[in-house]
């Protein structure tokens, strides 16, 4: 427990991921999402609901996310009151129970039974950029995706987005990459998830690839599935979690085609 406190604190531990391996102190640095939404910014305005889709009464789209921003925001200050501690009182108990319960590994899962870090790893961040990028990813395209598919099926989106994410992660690092005790933490699943489905419903909307080029999003999104596949499968992962991103990629996929298909 003692070297792992220490390791966390040093920021340059290699057993790190957020939905990505960070092997240095400049990866820490540059800690951030790299899913699709982190480079793609849709330019459609939000579109009106379906009739068979019952009002939320006072709970609206922009309510919905901002809830969810705020649950990361408070994960994310305890992580950072959590090494603050530490610093000044010598106290691990906050940051050990936090690595223990927003962490997610195959060790973690499987060998100590903490099967709740599959949903949970998902409201972490460790770094203020990587928390900036995902939260204004949820922001911005978090309200068309729950406008389209309603408050219910959002929440099924979200929570089977960042289970497939982690379950992708502990299986890839246990059977492909050999290194079960590596963590990932991050949003990266469920931006994922929600941009693919996205793409499904809405296959021609453009969006501007790195706020520069205008192009289908769902020409986007493959663009990038694409390459998360190719580094995955030749362990050019580096500090970036691509096979989390493709496990959050194929849960809005099936969820689109088992749940969604039709309704629109």
């Amino acid at each position: 427990m003692n070297l792992l406190i220490r390791t966390l604190v040093s920021r340059q531990s290699p057993l790190l991921i957020c939905r990505r391996q960070l092997a240095t102190e400049k990866h820490r640095r540059a800690f951030r999402s790299s899913d699709i939404m982190d480079k793609l910014r849709s330019s459609m305005p939000s579109s009106p609901r379906t009739n068979n889709q019952r009002s939320f009464g006072p709970i609206n789209e922009r309510n919905v996310i901002l809830g969810i921003i705020a649950a990361n925001g408070l994960v994310f200050a305890t992580w950072k009151f959590s090494y603050a501690n530490l610093r000044s009182n010598q106290d691990q108990r906050l940051l050990w129970f936090m690595t223990k319960n927003f962490m997610v590994s195959w060790d973690g899962v499987v060998r100590d039974k903490r099967i709740w870090t599959l949903l949970t790893s998902a409201f972490s961040h460790f770094d203020l950029t990587h928390f900036l990028i995902n939260n204004l990813v949820l922001y911005s395209f978090g309200p068309l995706v729950l406008n389209y598919i309603g408050l219910k099926a959002f929440f099924e989106l979200f929570i089977y987005s960042a289970v497939g994410c982690s379950l992708a992660h502990i299986l890839y690092q246990k059977f492909y990459d050999r290194k079960p005790s590596l963590p990932a933490v991050g949003a990266s699943g469920v931006t994922m998830g929600m941009t693919m489905l996205y793409a499904f419903i809405r296959p021609f909307d453009s969006v501007l690839l790195f706020f520069i080029i205008p192009m289908p999003v769902i020409v986007a999104v493959g663009a990038f599935v694409a390459y998360d596949l190719y580094r995955a499968v030749t362990h050019r992962q580096g500090n970036i979690g691509s096979a989390g991103h493709l496990g959050g990629a194929l849960a809005g996929t099936l969820y689109y085609l088992l749940k969604i298909r039709g309704r629109f």
